[in-house]
Protein backbone atom coordinates (compact mmCIF):
# COMPACT_ATOMS: atom_id res chain seq x y z
CA UNK A 1 0.00 0.00 0.00
CA UNK A 2 0.93 3.73 -0.95
CA UNK A 3 2.38 6.02 1.86
CA UNK A 4 -0.30 8.70 2.33
CA UNK A 5 1.18 12.08 0.99
CA UNK A 6 -0.36 15.21 3.27
CA UNK A 7 -0.43 18.93 1.35
CA UNK A 8 -1.82 22.09 2.33
CA UNK A 9 -3.44 25.27 0.41
CA UNK A 10 -5.67 28.11 0.72
CA UNK A 11 -8.69 28.50 -1.45
CA UNK A 12 -11.52 29.93 -1.49
CA UNK A 13 -14.69 28.04 -1.02
CA UNK A 14 -16.69 28.33 -4.75
CA UNK A 15 -20.04 26.43 -3.73
CA UNK A 16 -21.39 23.38 -1.55
CA UNK A 17 -21.96 19.93 -2.54
CA UNK A 18 -24.93 18.07 -2.18
CA UNK A 19 -24.41 16.82 1.54
CA UNK A 20 -23.38 20.53 2.85
CA UNK A 21 -19.29 20.19 2.30
CA UNK A 22 -18.15 23.05 1.19
CA UNK A 23 -16.67 22.66 -2.32
CA UNK A 24 -12.57 24.03 -2.53
CA UNK A 25 -10.11 23.68 -5.37
CA UNK A 26 -6.63 22.58 -5.11
CA UNK A 27 -3.74 24.19 -6.60
CA UNK A 28 -3.05 21.40 -9.26
CA UNK A 29 -6.96 21.28 -10.10
CA UNK A 30 -8.25 18.25 -7.73
CA UNK A 31 -11.96 18.88 -6.16
CA UNK A 32 -12.27 18.61 -2.45
CA UNK A 33 -14.91 18.78 -0.08
CA UNK A 34 -14.57 20.04 3.36
CA UNK A 35 -17.18 19.65 6.48
CA UNK A 36 -17.63 23.18 7.90
CA UNK A 37 -16.79 25.85 5.46
CA UNK A 38 -19.07 27.57 3.41
CA UNK A 39 -18.96 29.88 0.13
CA UNK A 40 -16.89 32.88 -0.34
CA UNK A 41 -14.73 31.88 2.66
CA UNK A 42 -11.36 32.03 2.18
CA UNK A 43 -9.77 28.55 4.20
CA UNK A 44 -6.77 26.61 4.95
CA UNK A 45 -6.77 23.00 3.60
CA UNK A 46 -4.81 20.23 4.34
CA UNK A 47 -5.03 17.20 1.90
CA UNK A 48 -4.24 13.75 2.52
CA UNK A 49 -3.87 11.72 -0.92
CA UNK A 50 -3.06 7.73 -0.56
CA UNK A 51 -3.70 6.17 -3.88
CA UNK A 52 -6.76 7.00 -5.93
CA UNK A 53 -8.08 8.41 -2.82
CA UNK A 54 -7.95 11.86 -1.51
CA UNK A 55 -9.40 13.89 1.57
CA UNK A 56 -9.68 17.15 2.52
CA UNK A 57 -9.99 18.42 6.25
CA UNK A 58 -10.53 22.45 7.23
CA UNK A 59 -7.68 23.91 9.26
CA UNK A 60 -8.47 26.92 9.48
CA UNK A 61 -10.93 29.60 8.44
CA UNK A 62 -8.59 32.71 7.30
CA UNK A 63 -11.53 35.09 6.30
CA UNK A 64 -15.04 33.92 7.33
CA UNK A 65 -18.57 34.19 5.87
CA UNK A 66 -20.55 37.41 7.73
CA UNK A 67 -23.11 34.59 8.18
CA UNK A 68 -20.27 32.84 10.34
CA UNK A 69 -21.93 32.46 14.06
CA UNK A 70 -20.88 30.89 17.20
CA UNK A 71 -22.55 26.95 17.61
CA UNK A 72 -25.17 26.83 20.71
CA UNK A 73 -23.68 23.47 20.66
CA UNK A 74 -20.80 21.78 22.67
CA UNK A 75 -20.27 18.74 20.72
CA UNK A 76 -20.57 20.63 17.23
CA UNK A 77 -17.59 23.02 18.51
CA UNK A 78 -15.03 20.27 20.01
CA UNK A 79 -15.98 18.40 16.42
CA UNK A 80 -17.11 15.19 18.23
CA UNK A 81 -20.52 15.45 16.74
CA UNK A 82 -21.41 16.15 13.47
CA UNK A 83 -25.33 15.22 13.62
CA UNK A 84 -25.93 18.95 13.05
CA UNK A 85 -23.30 20.25 10.14
CA UNK A 86 -24.51 24.10 9.71
CA UNK A 87 -25.21 24.82 13.43
CA UNK A 88 -22.23 27.65 12.43
CA UNK A 89 -23.86 29.35 10.06
CA UNK A 90 -27.10 31.75 11.02
CA UNK A 91 -30.39 30.02 9.74
CA UNK A 92 -31.41 33.29 6.93
CA UNK A 93 -27.94 31.64 5.48
CA UNK A 94 -28.94 28.24 5.48
CA UNK A 95 -32.36 28.84 3.94
CA UNK A 96 -30.85 30.30 1.21
CA UNK A 97 -28.54 27.70 0.18
CA UNK A 98 -31.34 25.16 0.29
CA UNK A 99 -33.58 27.90 -1.71
CA UNK A 100 -30.58 27.91 -4.21
CA UNK A 101 -30.09 24.18 -3.87
CA UNK A 102 -33.77 23.35 -4.99
CA UNK A 103 -33.70 25.92 -7.70
CA UNK A 104 -30.72 24.80 -9.38
CA UNK A 105 -32.82 21.28 -9.62
CA UNK A 106 -36.05 22.61 -10.72
CA UNK A 107 -34.35 24.95 -13.44
CA UNK A 108 -33.14 21.36 -14.90
CA UNK A 109 -37.24 20.16 -14.62
CA UNK A 110 -38.79 22.87 -16.02
CA UNK A 111 -37.32 26.25 -16.19
CA UNK A 112 -40.62 27.96 -16.81
CA UNK A 113 -42.12 27.78 -13.32
CA UNK A 114 -42.08 30.99 -11.33
CA UNK A 115 -40.85 31.25 -8.03
CA UNK A 116 -41.40 30.03 -5.71
CA UNK A 117 -39.69 29.37 -1.95
CA UNK A 118 -38.99 27.76 1.18
CA UNK A 119 -40.89 27.10 4.25
CA UNK A 120 -38.85 28.19 7.41
CA UNK A 121 -38.99 26.44 10.56
CA UNK A 122 -40.89 28.29 13.45
CA UNK A 123 -38.20 26.86 15.28
CA UNK A 124 -34.43 26.02 14.42
CA UNK A 125 -33.41 24.46 17.90
CA UNK A 126 -35.67 22.32 20.33
CA UNK A 127 -37.83 20.90 17.35
CA UNK A 128 -36.84 17.18 17.47
CA UNK A 129 -39.77 15.10 18.90
CA UNK A 130 -37.68 11.36 17.91
CA UNK A 131 -34.13 10.70 17.71
CA UNK A 132 -32.24 7.68 17.68
CA UNK A 133 -29.38 7.32 20.35
CA UNK A 134 -26.45 4.92 20.00
CA UNK A 135 -24.55 3.62 23.18
CA UNK A 136 -21.88 1.21 24.29
CA UNK A 137 -23.30 0.56 27.93
CA UNK A 138 -20.45 3.78 28.63
CA UNK A 139 -21.44 6.28 26.16
CA UNK A 140 -24.60 7.29 25.54
CA UNK A 141 -25.43 9.98 22.02
CA UNK A 142 -24.91 10.16 18.61
CA UNK A 143 -22.14 8.78 15.96
CA UNK A 144 -20.85 11.22 13.69
CA UNK A 145 -21.02 9.87 9.88
CA UNK A 146 -17.83 7.87 9.14
CA UNK A 147 -16.74 7.49 12.85
CA UNK A 148 -17.28 4.69 15.27
CA UNK A 149 -17.05 7.02 18.10
CA UNK A 150 -20.04 7.90 20.11
CA UNK A 151 -20.43 11.49 21.07
CA UNK A 152 -21.42 11.36 24.61
CA UNK A 153 -24.16 13.67 25.01
CA UNK A 154 -26.16 15.26 27.80
CA UNK A 155 -27.74 18.01 26.19
CA UNK A 156 -28.57 18.29 22.88
CA UNK A 157 -29.95 21.03 21.80
CA UNK A 158 -32.51 20.30 18.73
CA UNK A 159 -34.13 17.86 21.16
CA UNK A 160 -37.74 18.98 22.61
CA UNK A 161 -38.29 18.91 26.17
CA UNK A 162 -39.81 16.08 25.95
CA UNK A 163 -36.95 13.62 24.13
CA UNK A 164 -34.62 15.56 26.09
CA UNK A 165 -36.23 14.55 29.28
CA UNK A 166 -36.00 10.73 27.76
CA UNK A 167 -32.20 11.30 26.95
CA UNK A 168 -31.29 12.60 30.54
CA UNK A 169 -33.24 9.76 32.44
CA UNK A 170 -31.77 7.15 29.86
CA UNK A 171 -28.52 8.61 30.94
CA UNK A 172 -29.18 8.13 34.41
CA UNK A 173 -28.84 4.25 34.17
CA UNK A 174 -25.41 4.63 32.81
CA UNK A 175 -23.26 2.42 32.73
CA UNK A 176 -25.15 -0.60 31.83
CA UNK A 177 -24.56 -3.63 31.20
CA UNK A 178 -27.23 -5.07 28.85
CA UNK A 179 -26.09 -2.18 26.28
CA UNK A 180 -22.32 -3.41 25.80
CA UNK A 181 -21.02 -3.96 22.28
CA UNK A 182 -20.25 -7.08 20.70
CA UNK A 183 -18.51 -8.32 18.11
CA UNK A 184 -21.73 -8.50 16.18
CA UNK A 185 -23.35 -5.50 17.29
CA UNK A 186 -21.18 -2.26 17.46
CA UNK A 187 -23.30 -0.22 19.63
CA UNK A 188 -27.03 -0.77 21.22
CA UNK A 189 -29.60 1.65 19.38
CA UNK A 190 -32.22 3.33 21.33
CA UNK A 191 -35.06 5.29 19.73
CA UNK A 192 -36.78 7.91 21.47
CA UNK A 193 -40.07 9.55 20.78
CA UNK A 194 -42.25 12.46 22.64
CA UNK A 195 -45.76 10.33 21.86
CA UNK A 196 -44.08 7.00 23.34
CA UNK A 197 -42.51 7.29 27.06
CA UNK A 198 -40.80 3.64 26.75
CA UNK A 199 -37.70 3.61 24.33
CA UNK A 200 -37.30 1.29 21.84
CA UNK A 201 -33.70 -0.82 22.37
CA UNK A 202 -32.45 -2.10 18.83
CA UNK A 203 -36.24 -2.07 17.66
CA UNK A 204 -36.91 -0.69 14.60
CA UNK A 205 -39.99 2.01 15.08
CA UNK A 206 -42.44 2.74 12.73
CA UNK A 207 -41.84 6.51 10.61
CA UNK A 208 -42.95 9.77 11.80
CA UNK A 209 -41.66 13.10 10.55
CA UNK A 210 -39.35 14.19 13.00
CA UNK A 211 -40.28 17.96 13.61
CA UNK A 212 -43.92 18.15 14.41
CA UNK A 213 -44.13 22.41 13.37
CA UNK A 214 -42.79 21.15 10.29
CA UNK A 215 -44.65 18.10 9.55
CA UNK A 216 -47.97 20.34 9.65
CA UNK A 217 -46.97 22.65 7.59
CA UNK A 218 -46.31 19.49 5.00
CA UNK A 219 -50.05 18.24 6.01
CA UNK A 220 -51.47 22.56 5.21
CA UNK A 221 -49.26 22.42 2.01
CA UNK A 222 -50.69 19.12 0.90
CA UNK A 223 -54.41 20.00 2.12
CA UNK A 224 -54.45 23.16 -0.16
CA UNK A 225 -52.89 21.84 -3.07
CA UNK A 226 -55.72 18.57 -3.04
CA UNK A 227 -58.12 21.21 -2.81
CA UNK A 228 -57.46 22.47 -6.32
CA UNK A 229 -56.83 19.42 -7.79
CA UNK A 230 -59.57 17.87 -10.36
CA UNK A 231 -61.15 15.02 -8.52
CA UNK A 232 -60.13 11.67 -9.95
CA UNK A 233 -61.82 8.02 -9.62
CA UNK A 234 -59.52 7.26 -7.08
CA UNK A 235 -56.48 7.81 -5.37
CA UNK A 236 -53.41 6.14 -4.64
CA UNK A 237 -51.06 6.51 -2.44
CA UNK A 238 -48.13 4.99 -2.10
CA UNK A 239 -45.36 4.67 0.71
CA UNK A 240 -48.56 5.46 3.10
CA UNK A 241 -46.84 4.88 6.22
CA UNK A 242 -49.10 4.98 9.15
CA UNK A 243 -51.03 7.52 7.82
CA UNK A 244 -49.74 11.06 7.99
CA UNK A 245 -51.09 12.51 4.88
CA UNK A 246 -53.78 9.71 4.31
CA UNK A 247 -55.84 11.72 6.51
CA UNK A 248 -55.50 15.01 4.77
CA UNK A 249 -56.36 13.02 1.72
CA UNK A 250 -59.41 11.43 2.72
CA UNK A 251 -60.63 14.79 4.27
CA UNK A 252 -59.99 16.37 0.65
CA UNK A 253 -60.95 14.01 -1.96
CA UNK A 254 -64.42 11.85 -1.27
CA UNK A 255 -63.34 8.83 -3.48
CA UNK A 256 -61.44 5.78 -2.57
CA UNK A 257 -58.31 5.86 -1.49
CA UNK A 258 -55.38 3.14 -2.17
CA UNK A 259 -53.15 3.52 1.06
CA UNK A 260 -50.19 0.99 0.10
CA UNK A 261 -47.33 0.45 2.40
CA UNK A 262 -45.02 -2.80 2.55
CA UNK A 263 -44.67 -2.33 6.52
CA UNK A 264 -47.14 -4.12 8.55
CA UNK A 265 -46.76 -2.57 11.37
CA UNK A 266 -47.59 0.97 9.96
CA UNK A 267 -50.92 -0.91 7.91
CA UNK A 268 -51.63 -1.83 11.23
CA UNK A 269 -51.72 1.62 12.78
CA UNK A 270 -53.69 3.11 9.78
CA UNK A 271 -56.03 0.51 9.60
CA UNK A 272 -56.60 1.07 13.26
CA UNK A 273 -57.88 5.45 12.25
CA UNK A 274 -60.52 3.91 9.88
CA UNK A 275 -60.88 6.71 7.78
CA UNK A 276 -63.31 6.75 5.65
CA UNK A 277 -62.85 5.98 1.71
CA UNK A 278 -59.23 4.15 2.56
CA UNK A 279 -58.18 0.55 1.86
CA UNK A 280 -55.00 -0.06 2.93
CA UNK A 281 -53.23 -2.28 0.72
CA UNK A 282 -49.80 -4.29 1.55
CA UNK A 283 -47.26 -3.94 -1.21
CA UNK A 284 -43.69 -3.98 -1.25
CA UNK A 285 -43.01 -0.89 -3.46
CA UNK A 286 -39.28 -1.34 -3.42
CA UNK A 287 -39.81 -4.75 -4.95
CA UNK A 288 -40.90 -5.75 -8.65
CA UNK A 289 -42.37 -9.18 -7.62
CA UNK A 290 -44.94 -7.02 -5.22
CA UNK A 291 -45.68 -5.20 -7.47
CA UNK A 292 -46.59 -7.32 -10.06
CA UNK A 293 -48.49 -9.76 -7.59
CA UNK A 294 -50.16 -7.32 -4.68
CA UNK A 295 -50.17 -3.85 -7.00
CA UNK A 296 -54.44 -3.14 -7.54
CA UNK A 297 -55.08 -3.00 -10.94
CA UNK A 298 -56.94 0.40 -12.10
CA UNK A 299 -58.89 1.50 -15.14
CA UNK A 300 -59.92 4.79 -14.67
CA UNK A 301 -58.22 8.03 -13.87
CA UNK A 302 -56.31 8.04 -10.60
CA UNK A 303 -54.48 10.81 -8.77
CA UNK A 304 -51.00 9.81 -7.04
CA UNK A 305 -49.50 11.11 -3.67
CA UNK A 306 -46.84 9.79 -2.62
CA UNK A 307 -43.94 10.32 0.24
CA UNK A 308 -40.99 7.71 -0.31
CA UNK A 309 -37.68 7.00 1.50
CA UNK A 310 -34.63 8.64 0.53
CA UNK A 311 -34.51 5.95 -2.41
CA UNK A 312 -37.68 7.27 -4.07
CA UNK A 313 -39.20 5.48 -6.58
CA UNK A 314 -36.69 2.87 -7.05
CA UNK A 315 -39.48 0.48 -8.95
CA UNK A 316 -39.84 3.26 -11.65
CA UNK A 317 -40.71 0.81 -14.53
CA UNK A 318 -42.71 -2.01 -12.01
CA UNK A 319 -44.71 1.23 -10.97
CA UNK A 320 -44.93 3.09 -14.57
CA UNK A 321 -48.63 1.72 -15.68
CA UNK A 322 -50.36 3.62 -12.59
CA UNK A 323 -48.46 6.90 -13.22
CA UNK A 324 -49.61 6.47 -16.96
CA UNK A 325 -53.35 6.48 -15.42
CA UNK A 326 -52.34 9.52 -13.45
CA UNK A 327 -54.05 13.12 -14.09
CA UNK A 328 -51.90 14.45 -11.43
CA UNK A 329 -49.14 13.56 -8.36
CA UNK A 330 -48.19 15.10 -5.56
CA UNK A 331 -44.97 13.98 -4.59
CA UNK A 332 -43.06 14.23 -1.12
CA UNK A 333 -39.42 13.71 -1.32
CA UNK A 334 -36.75 14.01 1.42
CA UNK A 335 -33.77 13.37 -0.85
CA UNK A 336 -33.44 16.45 -3.84
CA UNK A 337 -31.28 14.11 -5.94
CA UNK A 338 -33.78 10.96 -6.05
CA UNK A 339 -36.64 13.42 -6.77
CA UNK A 340 -34.66 14.87 -9.76
CA UNK A 341 -34.64 11.59 -11.43
CA UNK A 342 -38.32 10.57 -10.45
CA UNK A 343 -39.39 14.04 -11.78
CA UNK A 344 -37.48 13.13 -15.10
CA UNK A 345 -39.29 9.54 -14.88
CA UNK A 346 -42.68 11.35 -14.48
CA UNK A 347 -42.40 13.54 -17.34
CA UNK A 348 -41.28 10.44 -19.54
CA UNK A 349 -44.95 9.51 -18.38
CA UNK A 350 -46.80 12.90 -19.69
CA UNK A 351 -46.98 14.63 -16.07
CA UNK A 352 -45.32 17.94 -16.14
CA UNK A 353 -43.85 19.77 -12.95
CA UNK A 354 -46.46 22.43 -12.23
CA UNK A 355 -45.49 23.69 -8.67
CA UNK A 356 -43.20 23.39 -6.08
CA UNK A 357 -42.06 24.54 -2.87
CA UNK A 358 -39.27 23.65 -0.17
CA UNK A 359 -39.40 22.55 3.40
CA UNK A 360 -36.88 23.35 5.78
CA UNK A 361 -38.06 20.04 7.99
CA UNK A 362 -34.42 19.64 9.85
CA UNK A 363 -32.71 23.28 10.70
CA UNK A 364 -28.86 23.06 11.17
CA UNK A 365 -28.41 20.77 8.54
CA UNK A 366 -28.46 20.22 4.41
CA UNK A 367 -31.49 17.93 4.44
CA UNK A 368 -34.20 19.70 2.51
CA UNK A 369 -38.29 18.22 2.07
CA UNK A 370 -39.32 19.05 -1.93
CA UNK A 371 -43.41 19.14 -1.96
CA UNK A 372 -44.29 19.37 -5.81
CA UNK A 373 -47.17 18.94 -7.96
CA UNK A 374 -47.23 17.53 -11.85
CA UNK A 375 -50.26 17.40 -13.61
CA UNK A 376 -50.76 15.72 -17.54
CA UNK A 377 -51.04 18.27 -20.06
CA UNK A 378 -53.32 16.39 -22.65
CA UNK A 379 -54.53 12.94 -22.90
Amino acid sequence: MRSAIDDRFVAIVRDLNSDGRGVVEAPDGQVLFITGAWPGEEVEVKRRRQGKVATAELISVIKPSTSRCVPVCDYHQQGSCGGCPWMFIDYAAQLQQKQIRLAKAVERINPKLPEFAVIEAGQTLGYRNRAQLKTDGVKLGYVAQGSHEIADVVHCPVLNKATQAQLSTLRRSLPKRDWRTSKNRPWTTIDIDDERGTPLVNQRQVFRQGNSGQNDQLRNWLSNRLATLSRPDSVFELFCGSGNLTEIIAEQMDVPIIAIEGDEISLEALSARVLPNVQPTRVNLFSQLSISENMPESQLEIGVVLDPPRDGLKERDALKPWFMQAVWVAYVSCDLATWERDAIFLQGCGLHLDQVSGLDMFPQTPHIETLSVFKRQSR
